[in-house]
């Protein structure tokens, strides 16, 4: 069959028009071989622009498709699309980006001109090396495993599961609930938490296709999106329960730092100087007082336990610091309460009305190189203030704000599930805007405090996201699509020296023995490219990414 490319030039409103001679690439790329037709339009992505497009494919008999206009990441599937209905194989097609990065950060008119033909022709010239990729469809499983029995785990399970869907919820400890069952009040709003909390336990626990493993831990997740094997072993039983799911929601929750690895506190030491999570039980319990049972008329509340050992601001720990205030004015009307800072972190305008409404009701001293003694029978702080002067104030009780870190199995489940760590070793998003649920694992999401400190508010909203994400691609009765553009090894290129096992980011390459070859697993392969990247022998290459592809387009562009 002769080729035929069809090249199109979107105006893209003023956006590329005004900064873009579209005439004059017209005429540049107008006499390149095998182009059969060259036009502009004036949005192409609009329902008139993509009816125009697929009816110029028709009308030319157009065997390849190059496109000049925005970012692929916003419009690549919208013509790709276009080229489906047109009856063109969709990758026998390529998109240039002459809007961001061409028209709008190039000034000069002519130099915008220039890059635009460069950057035209080096897509003229590699689609001409485009091979027909098809897709594939295969059967998955809905079910969803939620690792994690607090808030988030307990939100995601409720929001995931239907008549269509089971969710299987696993739990380290003996029962669900999570930190949340500690508090007696969540901020800002400062409402009760057993009514939040005990609902959610009650509805889970009342629906008849949510299966709660409690005292149990996950110990293999072998598979790929849509397509899981899970084991999970309960500690009274020796052989492992088994079952299988199409996703994977990471709920872990977040552990406070101790206290005890910053000794200038005294924590353990002194009677009366305790942790956030103590005071939160002690709350509670409907009486706050100290190791001899008397009220406590002063108390101090220290800020920032353990941020220099941890390296990173726990965000919600000047919030809950300000709850504490509320719970002690409330219970304890005379109660002196003092706090000591460094820096506030109050994000947002709710916060912000919070810490107004509050800040009445304390003294705040910003302080550094706090230290705790006893003195006079009493907890003695020792502190400098923002200039440099050394002071102290003798207090009742010390509440000690910690900072939040992951869950001191974090690393184990890291490993089991094929999941990266980020920063302070929580569980990393594959995207902080883009994909802030997600992980570079397809299929397995991250939500709650395991992906760093949150509210309850914050953690609920990630639940829902997590939910909406896996309900819109995992629906009952449909098949899903695997990546097109994934590795391939050839058999007659590979040496076996296995480097490509060694750089596989989603453990997708296996080595076959009896052939002494690498093979890729391309139902879960995510098309990374480290392989192809590595790879000494060139038997690894990428579709759609071969070495000829990506050759002819860098000796166009580099003209």
């Amino acid at each position: 069959m002769t080729m035929k490319i069809g090249v199109y030039i979107c105006e893209c409103g003023p956006n590329i028009s005004e900064k873009v001679d579209i005439d004059k690439v017209i005429d540049a790329v107008s006499s390149m071989s095998d182009v059969a037709v060259v036009d502009r339009y004036k949005l192409l992505c609009s329902s008139d622009g993509k009816k125009f497009l697929e009816e110029e494919i028709k009308k030319h008999g157009l065997t390849h498709l190059v496109v000049s206009a925005c970012s692929p990441k916003q419009h690549e599937k919208t013509f790709m699309e276009v080229c489906e209905n047109a009856g063109i194989n969709p990758y026998l097609f390529q998109i240039v980006n002459i809007r961001e990065q061409c028209a709008w950060i190039t000034e000069d008119k002519d130099e915008a001109t220039e890059k635009a033909i460069r950057l035209t022709k080096a897509a003229i010239r590699r689609v001409r090396y485009h091979a027909p990729l098809e897709k594939k469809e295969i059967e998955c499983n809905t079910d969803v495993l939620v690792i994690g029995g607090g808030i988030a785990g307990i939100e995601a399970s409720l929001q995931l599961v239907s008549a269509n869907r089971k969710v299987y919820l696993v739990e380290k400890t003996q029962s669900i609930g999570g930190l949340l069952t500690n508090f007696e009040k969540t901020f800002p709003d400062m409402q009760p938490s057993s009514a939040l909390i005990n609902q959610k336990i009650q509805s889970l626990n009342n629906n008849e296709n949510i299966k709660v493993f409690t005292d149990s831990e996950v110990e293999e997740v072998l598979g790929f999106f849509g397509n899981f094997e899970i084991k999970v072993k309960k500690k009274a039983e020796e052989e492992p329960i088994e079952f299988d799911v199409g996703a994977v929601v990471v709920a872990t929750g977040s552990n406070i730092f101790d206290p005890k690895k910053t000794p200038q506190y005294g924590y353990g030491k002194f009677d009366n100087v305790i942790n956030s999570l103590e005071f939160e039980k002690m709350n509670l319990s409907g009486k706050i007082s100290l190791k001899n049972g008397k009220i406590p008329k002063s108390v101090a509340i220290i800020h920032c336990v353990g941020r220099n050992e941890k390296k990173y601001c726990s965000e919600i720990c000047c919030m809950y610091s300000l709850k504490f205030v509320r719970y002690l004015t409330n219970k304890i009307p005379d109660v002196k309460v003092s706090n000591f800072y460094s820096d506030l972190c109050l994000p947002g305008k709710s916060y912000q009305k919070f810490y107004e409404q509050t800040k009445g009701n304390t003294d705040f001293v910003r302080s550094m190189d706090v230290k705790i003694t006893e003195k006079d029978g009493k907890l003695n702080i020792e502190y400098k203030d923002e200039t440099g002067k050394k002071s102290d104030l003798s207090v009742d009780m010390v509440i000690l704000s910690s900072a939040i870190e992951p869950t001191s199995d974090a690393s184990k489940l890291a490993e089991i599930i094929g999941m990266s760590q980020g920063d302070g070793g929580f569980f990393a998003e594959e995207h902080e805007k883009l994909g802030p649920v997600s992980t570079s694992t397809e299929g397995v999401y991250v939500v709650g405090s395991s992906q760093d400190p949150k509210s309850i508010s914050e953690t609920m909203v990630q639940s829902e996201a997590a939910a909406g994400e896996i309900l819109s691609s995992l629906v009952p009765g449909k098949k899903i699509e695997p990546e097109v553009k994934v590795s391939h090894i050839s058999e007659s290129l590979c040496t076996g020296c296995k480097t490509c096992l060694s750089v596989c980011s989603y453990g997708v390459i296996t080595f076959n023995e009896e052939k002494k070859i690498s093979v890729v697993n391309e139902a879960i392969c995510r098309g990374c490219g480290n392989c192809a990247a590595a790879c000494p022998s060139g038997a690894a290459t990428i579709k759609h990414f071969t070495f000829d592809q990506i050759y002819q387009e860098l000796m166009e562009a580099v003209k």
